[in-house]
């Protein structure tokens, strides 16, 4: 996947308390599907496997927007919930 999301995923599963075997095999199943779809395009596309650096840039990107998107999801319904939130408006 992304490298900042890969390397970055493993903080909220912390965060969490994610079970370590759980976040093991989410991570291996996340990490077979995403290579095996790049290993079977660049296959597939033979002499024009630099077509699927340029897509895969395009979904890499993409990738990194919605988490951000959930990201700021996730901290906006946070701080709604907090004691107090609705008196501060």
């Amino acid at each position: 996947m992304v490298p900042v999301v890969r390397s970055l995923i493993s903080v909220p599963a912390g965060i969490q308390r994610m079970p370590l075997p759980a976040f093991t095999a989410l991570t291996a199943a996340g990490s077979l599907v995403w290579n095996t779809a790049f290993v079977l395009l660049g296959y597939w596309l033979g002499d024009n496997w630099r077509l699927v650096e340029e897509y895969g840039g395009m979904v890499s990107k993409a990738v990194v927007a919605v988490a951000a998107l959930a990201v700021a999801r996730w901290f906006v319904v946070r701080l709604r919930r907090r004691p107090g939130a609705r008196h501060r408006a």
